[in-house]
């Protein structure tokens, strides 16, 4: 099966060659990588560029400055492959046997709509493996087994282009990675996880990107991308797993709450959490026994009695 590499580059060139040697250097050797560049102000078409007169399998493009979202949509237009790998432009592949493992699993099983894998995150000296799931056991399940938070990122999962559409991506600042996965999820029957470490992120040690230092305003984006995507879901699991997100989201609104952060007090921000606050008190998310994640769920539900009050 041919593997579609998908980068989308915005100023870039300090990292473009460790990702691009880390595809170069597959044993397996059917995939193209594709690089658009998101108007860059650096020399990273220049070098993109130089990529593709190395190797055909490289082709590089450029465009108007957007965002990932419609730049991951744009390499998927230009794409020729039956896979999807969304890599960012300073990650890179983990090993050089990581496609052949890919297409593998996929040969073997035709059941996989969706494959999700662990991933090495680098911050400065120090490296982690960062688990796709916590629970869910390794092997093929149907979606709606589906019963814990799945992370947005798209560089630890694998898609088929036979269930992607280029409505399937969004632009926003923030979570256009978690509207891309969940409406494509919505779409599958099957998911396959593997605990193998497929893909490496790195993050420069005084980042500033919104995930790292959440701020009141890019707060209000996410509460209003999750309820967006929320609304538009059929599964019932993948619901349940936006309201884990949800339940966190609420959390967090408690905290400013609670440190006097007057900023998390706008009316936009008010009206969403209480709209969350709805859904989560509707559902009644049931609590199991044991597992990190069911303690997070009994804080949720008791930070949800605590504003009781205030939304009934």
């Amino acid at each position: 099966m041919k593997i579609s590499v998908i980068v989308p580059v915005y100023n870039a060139e300090r990292y473009l060659d460790k990702l691009v040697q880390s595809v170069l250097s597959q044993t397996y050797e059917d995939y193209e990588l594709i690089l658009v560049d998101d108007s860059s102000k650096d020399n990273s078409y220049l070098l993109m560029k130089k990529y593709q007169e190395m190797d055909s399998r490289i082709k590089a493009y450029t465009k108007e400055n957007t965002g990932p979202g419609l730049t991951r949509k744009f390499g998927f237009e230009k794409s020729s492959g039956d896979l999807f790998f969304f890599v960012d432009s300073d990650d890179w592949v983990t090993t050089s046997d990581v496609f052949r493992e890919i297409n593998d699993l996929f040969e073997k099983n035709e059941k996989i709509d969706v494959l999700f894998f662990d991933r090495e995150d680098i911050i400065g000296d120090t490296k982690d493996i960062i688990p796709g799931f916590n629970e869910t056991r390794e092997g093929l399940h149907n979606i709606e087994e589906l019963d814990e938070v799945v992370r947005p990122g798209l560089g630890a999962k694998i898609f088929r282009k036979s269930i992607l559409t280029e409505d399937m991506f969004y632009e926003s600042t923030i979570f256009e990675d978690l509207y891309t996965t969940y409406i494509y999820l919505d779409k599958c029957n099957n998911y396959f996880y593997s605990s193998k470490c497929y893909y490496t992120i790195y993050h420069d040690v005084d980042s500033s990107s919104l995930s790292s230092k959440p701020t009141a305003e890019s707060f209000a984006r996410s509460l209003k991308m999750i309820l967006m995507v929320h609304a538009k879901l059929e599964r019932s699991s993948l619901r349940y797993s936006l309201e884990l997100w949800m339940a966190l989201l609420f959390t967090t609104y408690w905290k400013a709450r609670v440190k006097n952060d007057t900023s998390y007090n706008s009316k936009v921000i008010n009206e969403n959490i209480q709209k969350i606050a709805g859904i989560l008190k509707k559902n009644k998310v049931v609590i199991k026994p044991s597992g990190k994640k069911h303690i997070k769920i009994l804080i949720y539900r008791i930070l949800l009695l605590i504003s009781k009050k205030k939304y009934e």
